[in-house]
């Protein structure tokens, strides 16, 4: 999620109360080969003329990066309609484009690297989606699901 952005709208299904799990950082993922792997960091803007996977299902969409890089760019090489970022890298590590993902879950990913975004900062946020004050259940699955501190 864009740090500075609202949260993704969700399909009415009453109220819901959002309770946080996680922040991470965002990252670039760039086939292993790529000139860039090794940077300790990289800037969006920079990237705004790369080719780029469009995986709105998967990633952030490429209409957030524009909006966060305040940038025309980020123009799509092709569109991936899953929602599975193993198989969303599998393309990148082939040379179909540019994608990102949490910096954590990029770590294991063959083929790929991953190299955080640290202008401007954006985050993927985790959160459990509840109608209420989370039950015994559901607060034990938040604490499941934090990273260890």
């Amino acid at each position: 999620m864009l740090e500075h952005a609202r949260p993704l709208p969700l399909p009415d299904a009453g109220p819901l109360t959002a309770f946080p799990v996680s922040e991470e950082p965002l990252a670039v993922l760039l086939p292993a080969t790529h000139p860039l792997v090794g940077r300790p960091a990289l800037r969006l803007a920079d990237l705004a003329a790369a080719r780029w996977i469009d995986a709105p299902d998967a990633a952030v969409p490429l209409a957030q990066l524009r909006a966060a890089a305040q940038s025309d760019g980020f123009g799509h090489q092709l569109t991936y309609t899953g929602t599975d970022i193993r198989g969303l890298s599998v393309l990148v590590a082939a040379g179909a484009g540019l994608t990102t993902a949490a910096l954590p879950a990029a770590g294991d990913l063959p083929g790929v690297a991953a190299v955080p975004i640290t202008e401007p900062r954006i985050v993927h946020r985790t959160e459990l989606l509840h109608p209420r004050t989370p039950t015994t259940p559901a607060a034990e699955l938040v604490a499941t699901l934090r990273p260890a501190q």
